[in-house]
């Protein structure tokens, strides 16, 4: 058995798995991706979704008449700054969705907030 220890409120917590267990250390076990400077974020993002890697586009997926569900997570978990991940994302991807047709009115938004206050 592997003895883990896991953050859990404000200390740790610890735990016995099986000696199979992959063990995943963020930026260790798979190296964090490169600095992108800001000016440089919206070409990522296009470069991204202009090429997913194993499935179609968004644009070849959607079309006029699609619904399309988002489940983002809230302002704890997806960041304020307006560089945050979920900003950026969701701004490029309807980019994408209203390119081919897709209309407002057929787009939700689920904002997964768990536990946190409102």
């Amino acid at each position: 058995m592997k003895h883990f220890e896991f953050e859990y409120g404000a200390g740790t917590m610890g735990a016995e798995l099986p000696d199979y267990t992959d063990e995943f250390i963020p930026g260790v076990t798979v190296p964090d991706p490169d600095y992108i400077p800001e000016d440089k974020l919206e070409a990522a993002y296009r470069e991204s979704l202009d090429h997913p890697i194993g499935m179609p586009t968004v644009k070849e997926l959607a079309h006029k008449g699609s619904k399309v569900v988002f489940v983002v997570p809230d302002r704890v978990k997806g960041g304020e700054q307006p560089t945050s991940h979920r900003k950026l994302s969701i701004k490029y991807i309807l980019q994408d969705l209203y390119s081919v047709g897709v209309e407002k009115k057929d787009i939700l938004f689920i904002i997964s907030n768990g536990l946190h206050p409102r």
